[in-house]
């Protein structure tokens, strides 16, 4: 029996859905092609056809000669590092940099990561570079930072993100001389809760959550960034990765545990690690510094992985609520008993806040 075909209308509109990403109104997995996938297709094949020793096949040089013409004016038209001017340098790393931007032609203000490719060019390393770019990119969420443009040159990958004139929470630390208010404390603590939630309600992890990643925008309110580090969960809503992911202070035991389990271990892991970070961090703004570190890191791992015996709190440097205390407690714990977005969501500590109106509310950094 003759197979039952789709008719040609039917099958070109799938295609088109399919380059814009809308099948079937659903966000598409990365492995979907779109616009910017093809040109950068074709324009890896071009490059790599278009040398002496390649040329020398008559077909490989009948396709360069062909597509040329079309692949300059591609490349006119994509987005590219002309259409920006750099201000200044706000941040430094392993992979690159990121830059305060200004657009040529329109005058708006962006930020803008650059990352080596040469850095980048483990499968691992360029997964993680497709979850950053896609959390931002499909991301609806007021708490993330927003993606305005990516594309990539024979050197570099860019992504051209909203830019936040507030600065970092860790900035904000320091000009409040590495404390903050209770008051203070507990708001963006809360903003931080909602913004987390957002990351794991599209199925994924952080894996970094620290101030340096806590952005402040123009209304004084938070935004995520820096998903360099997070990974997509998998089918039982877990990580399996022995990448060395996050920064000492804030990383939680059972992402250390499976970073230091054996190659023929299948050690996992949950947004838990996120919950765990928030706790850090929540000590860090209450008491001025994060209760773990210690000159040397492995010292540092070794007071995470007991943290049941070395978790203290100092009782004479400032005053803290007992239902603050509790909270990083209830954060700083074992994973199976941790607390997450259900229980900080009713919990004591943010009894004044407002959760469905929290950003049209006043906020402490536009007092």
């Amino acid at each position: 029996m003759e197979e039952q075909r789709e008719s040609i209308s039917s099958r070109l509109i799938k295609l088109n859905q399919l380059f814009f990403e809308r099948l079937k109104g659903n966000v598409t997995n990365r492995h979907i092609i779109s616009r910017d996938g093809l040109m950068d297709a074709l324009f890896a094949l071009y490059d790599e056809c278009n040398n002496e020793y390649m040329r020398k096949d008559k077909h490989i040089a009948a396709f360069v000669d062909k597509f040329r013409n079309a692949v300059i004016e591609l490349r006119h038209l994509q987005v590219n590092i002309g259409d920006f001017e750099t201000k200044k340098i706000i941040g430094q790393g392993h992979f690159g940099e990121v830059q305060v931007v200004r657009e040529r032609c329109t005058g708006d203000v962006y930020a803008m990561k650059i990352l080596r490719k040469s850095d980048t060019l483990s499968q691992q390393s360029v997964a993680f570079y497709e979850e950053e770019r896609d959390i931002m990119a499909k991301s609806s969420s007021p708490w993330i930072t927003k993606l305005h443009y990516a594309f990539q040159d024979r050197l570099h990958l860019y992504l051209v993100m909203e830019f936040h004139p507030g600065g970092d929470m860790l900035s904000f630390l320091d000009h409040n001389d590495d404390q903050l208010s209770e008051d203070t404390a507990r708001f963006y603590l809360a903003e931080l809760v909602l913004a987390i939630q957002s990351v794991h309600n599209m199925g994924y992890v952080h894996r970094d959550i620290k101030p340096d990643n806590i952005l402040i925008d123009r209304t004084g309110h938070i935004k995520l960034a820096d998903f360099g580090s997070a990974a997509k969960l998998g089918a039982q809503k877990t990580v399996l990765s022995k990448m060395p992911v996050g920064t000492p202070d804030y990383i939680a035991p059972e992402v250390l545990m499976a970073m230091n389990s054996g190659p023929a271990a299948s050690s996992t892991y949950g947004v838990e690690c996120d919950w765990w970070s928030l706790g850090i961090v929540a000590y860090e703004m209450l008491f001025g510094h994060t209760p773990f570190n210690d000159e040397k890191v492995l010292a540092t791992y070794n007071n995470i992985m007991n943290f049941k015996k070395s978790l203290k709190f100092p009782n004479d440097e400032v005053e803290v609520s007992q239902s603050a205390v509790d909270l990083i407690k209830g954060l700083l714990q074992e994973s199976t008993e941790r607390w997450g977005y259900e229980q900080l969501y009713v919990n004591i500590f943010f009894i004044d806040i407002d959760w469905d109106n929290i950003r049209q509310s006043k906020n402490c950094f536009r007092k």
